[in-house]
């Protein structure tokens, strides 16, 4: 059974590289320097460009809903959406992610579905790793998989370019249950309104 899909996307018309470039005020995410530090699971989403990415998540959010709405096509108005994407930057010499893991085991329902979005080109140890298998991909590529069941992570990156990659979840709605647990990366409960949102 493969781990993952892989869709396509133009990125002419749905730029999302150009807008994250845009709110991490750089010209090159590839560029981006090496870490001075490995990240942890407690320090993955606190670096300037994690904060730069969120503050102005509202200049990419109607981007967002588009990617998301072309990727659903038809079976959009049947799930609900990660309201704000996981933005990753995986520096040189550092780990996107901090601990290798399970989705499920923070929470998360084990039927959701998610999309890994890499806005640079990601390969060797930069990239996104799914049950011990690195998956190679292109900017207008999106890797589907059952990350709540799947052991993702990632390694560190001794390539000579920075990774960077937006992720978000979908939930059938029909699986939806109100939960006050509270996500990782930004301590909001999987409620709607809060973590989902319709697409």
């Amino acid at each position: 059974m493969a781990k993952y899909t892989r869709l396509r996307y133009d990125v002419t018309r749905i730029p999302l590289a150009d807008l994250v470039r845009e709110v991490l005020k750089v010209d090159d995410l590839e560029g981006l320097a090496a870490s001075e530090r490995l990240a942890t699971r407690e320090t993955d989403q606190s670096t300037p460009y994690h904060k730069q990415f969120y503050d102005n998540f509202d200049i990419v959010s109607p981007v967002y809903r588009t990617l998301a709405r072309h990727l659903l096509g038809d079976t959009a108005d049947d799930v609900y959406l990660q309201r704000v994407p996981t933005f990753r930057v995986h520096l040189r010499n550092s780990v996107a992610v901090g601990s290798w893991h399970r989705d499920r085991d923070f929470g998360h329902d084990p039927a959701e579905v998610n999309y890994w979005v890499p806005v640079t080109r990601a390969f060797g140890n930069n990239t996104l790793w799914i049950d011990n298998e690195p998956v190679h991909a292109e900017y207008g590529e999106v890797i589907v998989f059952d990350g709540a069941n799947s052991w993702h992570g990632n390694v560190v990156n001794d390539t000579e370019i920075s990774r960077v990659s937006i992720d978000f979840r979908t939930l059938p709605r029909s699986a939806y249950q109100p939960n006050d647990k509270k996500s990782v990366s930004f301590g909001l409960p999987f409620l709607l309104g809060q973590y989902w949102d319709v697409v």
